[in-house]
């Protein structure tokens, strides 16, 4: 019996394990600042559910395109958790 080879490398599954947290990352500070009155529930939860499919469907077995989603989502996270004091 042969094993399955996965197309995937440890560094793919990491990578993806680091959009993975920067997406939950984004949600949460998307969600808070709704929280705080600082954007629309709706509008959170709209890009929330954008964040969430963009991973979803990001393909998984190109590093670029993770790259890409993660730069982004970076730089949202930025974003939202506004200037350093």
């Amino acid at each position: 019996m042969t094993g399955h080879v996965s197309a995937w490398r440890a560094s793919d599954a990491t990578t993806f394990d680091i959009a993975r947290e920067a997406a939950n990352t984004a949600i949460a500070a998307v969600l808070r600042l709704a929280d705080d009155g600082g954007m629309l529930h709706e509008h959170a939860i709209a890009e929330a559910s954008a964040i969430r499919r963009e991973l979803v469907e990001v393909d998984a077995f190109n590093r670029s395109a993770l790259e890409t989603l993660l730069e982004r989502l970076t730089s949202r996270i930025a974003e939202l958790s506004g200037p350093l004091p």
